[in-house]
């Protein structure tokens, strides 16, 4: 410990006692000041790298002296925050606590990771009501609103669809037959009507039929069409067919024009043919 003020030595004489009891008691005084600037604390620590850092001291103001206790460079001892983790039975993994996701209704709980996984795996085998992973738990179940701070938004989305489609029995609901569109509709008609509008996208389709709407053809000519017939093409033929009184081969069909002769003829893959059967 050092004292930086001047102090300056004075001879005096025996004579001079009060004088030498007022420096004395000055240089007293200057003593115990500088010995304020500094606080010595013991600290019971089991770590004897750990640094003492004052902050600040004010021996005028009369403040407490701060200190925190620091990882000094050479120490390599964990951090003083500890993570609590626990272990996911279904992916084996340490996790941190905070990535737990407990089933409701039961105690298993698993890592938020494995619970989307899980549930978008049950989605897609188009199983709405989702019980607990333990096979034989019969408690724990998983519903969207519960699950919905850990799934992405397709997924919750994907799974109140399904629940939605699943109030309704098969014979009732049916699709948009448009691919661009799909929309969910309920068959409250009993197939009285034919022609309907998507709610959705707001373009005909046959409600009898389920598919786009067939101008100019009745549906059971249309149900009589072979698969790879139905398009929109093959539609205007079968109009145009129709207005031409052109006749269709059964064997091969292709369309035949009669223009003059007898009602008989003969297909070009040798298949005899009555042309007012078949008109």
């Amino acid at each position: 410990m050092s004292i930086n003020n001047r102090v300056e030595i004075i001879d005096l004489t025996d004579d001079d006692t009060d004088l030498q009891e007022a420096i004395r008691a000055s240089l007293l005084l200057q003593t115990r000041r500088a010995q304020q600037k500094r606080t010595i604390i013991d600290l019971d620590a089991e770590d004897e790298n750990d640094e003492l850092q004052p902050l600040q001291y004010s021996s005028a103001s009369r403040k407490k002296t701060r200190f925190e206790i620091g990882e000094s460079s050479g120490s390599k001892s964990s951090p003083s925050t500890t993570t609590i983790t626990f272990v996911c039975e279904i992916c084996i993994e340490t996790k941190p606590n905070s990535e737990s996701f407990a089933v409701m209704g039961c105690t298993h709980s698993y890592c938020s990771d494995c619970m989307v996984k899980y549930v978008r795996s049950k989605l897609d085998q188009n199983i709405t009501r989702i019980s607990c992973p333990v096979s034989d738990c019969s408690k724990g179940a998983l519903d969207p609103e519960h699950c919905r701070p850990i799934l992405p938004p397709e997924v919750f989305d994907k799974w109140g669809s399904a629940l939605c489609e699943s109030v309704f029995i098969a014979s009732e609901k049916f699709y948009c037959p448009f691919k661009d569109c799909s929309a969910l509709m309920i068959d409250d008609g009993g197939g009285a009507i034919a022609e309907a509008e998507c709610p959705n996208c707001n373009r005909l389709f046959c409600a009898r039929c389920k598919v786009p709407w067939h101008p100019g053809i009745e549906c059971s000519e249309y149900q009589k069409l072979d698969e790879d017939e139905r398009g929109r093409e093959d539609i205007m033929l079968m109009n145009l067919a129709k207005d031409k009184m052109w006749a269709r081969c059964p064997n091969c069909k292709i369309f035949v024009e009669k223009t003059m002769g007898c009602s008989t003829m003969d297909c070009r893959f040798a298949f005899l043919l009555q042309f007012s059967l078949v008109s």
